[in-house]
């Protein structure tokens, strides 16, 4: 039996954040440092929301993960440039959201 999509989404939320925080932090490189950067724009928010919910297809599942992340980056970047409070490093909250929701989302399953 294969494992459900909310399940591999929370999976690849804990990888996602997990890895773009450790790339951000500490890459030696700013070409590294610049991937950590797109991995956090692309996933975790998204997966922190989507490994609760789901879609019905593996297409969709991915597609709503990628299009809520992009959403919520934009979003907080828009605020913080409004605000004139520009602090690029809050944004790496996002990642440590998506790690405390997936990982609630496995835990979940654990005492199911």
């Amino acid at each position: 039996m294969s494992r459900p999509r909310t399940e591999l989404t929370a999976y690849a939320g804990l990888a996602a954040s997990a890895v773009a925080l450790a790339l951000v932090l500490g890459a030696p490189w700013h070409a590294m440092a610049l991937a950590g950067s797109l991995l956090l724009a692309l996933v975790p928010a998204g997966a922190a929301v989507m490994c609760w919910v789901d879609s019905g297809e593996n297409a969709a599942q991915a597609g709503l993960t990628l299009a809520l992340s992009l959403a919520t980056f934009a979003i907080a970047s828009a605020i913080m440039v409004w605000a004139q409070a520009w602090h690029p490093q809050v944004l790496l909250a996002l990642a440590g959201a998506g790690f405390v929701s997936c990982a609630a989302r496995l835990q979940r399953d654990v005492y199911r």
